[in-house]
C-alpha cells in the first residue's frame, strides 16, 4: 500500500489514476481547485484526503505543507496541467506561455515545495511529473512535432517542466527522492492529440504497476507506450 498524492485529480488521467489508486487500497491526497470538485472526490473516494488549492497561487506550498502536517507520501504525481490550441506564432498570445507556464511548471514546483517534508518521512519516495512527448527537446528538433497542431505554449511549458525535473533529481537524489518525467501516452482526454488511441484507466493502470513494482528509475524520461524518451 502506497500513500499517494495526485494533483488535478478531478478529470481525466488524475481521476483515472485516482479511481485506480483507491480500488487497490492505496491511501490518496488529492488536490483539486473547486468546493464542487472537491464534494465529488469525496463522495466517491470517503478514505482520501482532499484539499482545495490552486497551484499556482504564491501561498500554495505553504498551505499543501500545513494541510499534510506530519503526513508520509511515498508518491507525489504532479498531473494538473493545461493547455491552448495555439500550434503557430500567429495564433500564440504571450498570456498563452504564462498561463501554461504557471501551472505546467510552477505548480509542480509549488508541489514539490510543499510536499517535501511528507516526502523525506518515506522509505522510498517518489516524484512523478507528468510531462509529454511534446515536451522533449531532442524530438523537438528532429520534426517529431511539426504539424501537428500541439500549441506552442503547450511544448515550451513542457520542456521546461523537464528541465525542472533535471533540477529537482539533482537537489532531491540527497534526500532519497527519486525524479521522473512521463508521458502517459497518447490518451483520448479533452487535451488529446489527433493520433490519441489509449484511454485514461489503460495509462494510469500501466503507471500504478510500475510504481507497484519499483520501476521508475532516478532521471528516467518515460513514456508509457514505448519507453524511455530523450530529453
Amino acid at each position: 500500500m502506497k500513500r499517494i498524492l495526485i494533483t488535478g485529480a478531478n478529470r481525466g488521467f488524475g481521476l483515472a489514476l485516482a479511481q485506480l489508486a483507491y480500488q487497490q487500497g492505496h491511501s490518496l491526497y488529492l488536490v483539486v481547485r473547486s468546493d464542487s470538485a472537491c464534494d465529488i472526490l469525496r463522495q466517491q473516494f470517503p478514505e482520501a484526503r482532499v484539499v482545495i488549492c490552486d497551484i499556482t497561487d504564491d501561498g500554495y506550498p505553504q498551505r499543501l505543507e500545513a494541510w499534510l502536517g506530519e503526513e508520509v507520501l511515498d508518491v507525489v504525481i504532479n498531473n494538473a496541467g493545461s493547455g491552448t490550441k495555439a500550434p503557430t506564432l500567429a495564433d500564440t498570445e504571450s498570456a498563452y506561455l504564462r498561463k501554461e507556464f504557471e501551472t505546467n511548471c510552477i505548480g509542480p514546483f509549488a508541489t514539490v515545495k510543499g510536499a517535501l517534508k511528507a516526502m523525506t518521512r518515506a522509505t522510498r519516495p517518489l516524484l512523478i511529473n507528468i510531462s509529454s512527448r511534446r515536451g522533449s527537446l531532442t524530438l523537438q528538433s528532429q520534426l517529431a512535432a511539426k504539424g501537428s497542431g500541439c500549441s506552442y505554449s503547450y511544448r515550451i511549458s513542457k520542456a521546461a517542466q523537464n528541465m525542472l525535473t533535471l533540477c529537482l533529481a539533482d537537489d532531491l537524489e540527497e534526500l532519497g527522492i527519486r525524479c521522473v518525467a512521463l508521458h502517459p501516452g497518447r490518451m483520448v482526454t479533452s487535451m488529446a492529440a489527433s493520433d490519441a488511441h489509449m484511454t485514461p484507466q489503460q495509462s494510469a493502470a500501466h503507471l500504478l504497476e510500475l510504481i507497484e513494482h519499483d520501476q521508475l528509475q532516478h532521471r528516467d524520461f518515460v513514456s508509457l507506450e514505448q519507453g524511455s524518451l530523450p530529453w
